[in-house]
C-alpha cells in the first residue's frame, strides 16, 4: 500500500513517520502463503525503492484500487457481497454472478445440449469439484469498488437514476440523428 493515499497518510501506519512522507507498506494477507515477495519475510520497516518519475511508474491509483480490492476480499462482510450484489445484479451480473470458467463451461454444456443420464451426473460432479476448489462464489471485487458510493441510494432512486440517464441518452440520439436529417434535406435542391 502506498502512502499518503486517499484515505491514509504515513503516520497512520508508522506514527513516527512524517505524515506526507512517501512510502510503501506490504500487508500480508496471507503471510504463511509463498508469494511474490519471496521465501523469506520481510524484516520489519525494510525499505522500498520506487521511482518518483510517472513515466517510470504507475499513478497510485492502481496501488489504491489494488490495495482496497485486497481488503474487500479478505475483509469484506457478507453483508456487503449481498448488498453489492442484490443491488447490482441486473446491472453488472444479468446471467447471475460467473467467473469466466463458469461462463466457458456453461456455453460448452449448451453446445452438446445431450441429455444423456451420465453426462448430466459427470457435469454435476465436475461442477462440485470447481466449486469446491474456488470456494465461495460473489461479485468481483473491482464490481464492489466501483459500487461502493451507490451501495446506500435506495433501489428505486437508483432505477430513477439510471432510467433518467437512458433517456438523457435517447434523446442526445434522437437530435443527433435530426440534426443529421436536416443537413441531408438541406442539401437537397427542388427541381
Amino acid at each position: 500500500m502506498q502512502t499518503p493515499n486517499f484515505a491514509m497518510n504515513t503516520s497512520d501506519i508508522d506514527v513516527i513517520a512524517p505524515p506526507a512522507e512517501k512510502r510503501c507498506t506490504a500487508h500480508l494477507f496471507r503471510p504463511n502463503k509463498r508469494s511474490c515477495l519471496g521465501d523469506k519475510t520481510l524484516a520489519l520497516n525494510s525499505p522500498l525503492r520506487i521511482s518518483d518519475n510517472p513515466m517510470l511508474w504507475p499513478p497510485a491509483i492502481l496501488f489504491d484500487a489494488v490495495y482496497a480490492g485486497a481488503v474487500l476480499y479478505h475483509f469484506g462482510t457478507q453483508t456487503l457481497k449481498d448488498d453489492v450484489l442484490g443491488t447490482w445484479k441486473n446491472i453488472f451480473y444479468p446471467g447471475g454472478v460467473m467467473t469466466v470458467a463458469h461462463a466457458d463451461y456453461k456455453a460448452i454444456l449448451d453446445k452438446r445440449a445431450a441429455p444423456a443420464a451420465k453426462a448430466q451426473e459427470d457435469s454435476r460432479d465436475r461442477k462440485a469439484r470447481r466449486e469446491a476448489r474456488s470456494g465461495p462464489s460473489g461479485p468481483d471485487t473491482f464490481d464492489m469498488l466501483m459500487t461502493l458510493p451507490y451501495i446506500m441510494v435506495p433501489p428505486n432512486e437508483l432505477q430513477a437514476m439510471l432510467r433518467e440517464a437512458e433517456e438523457k441518452a435517447e434523446a442526445m440520439e434522437r437530435r443527433r440523428v435530426h440534426e443529421k436529417v436536416d443537413t441531408w434535406m438541406k442539401q437537397i435542391t427542388p427541381q
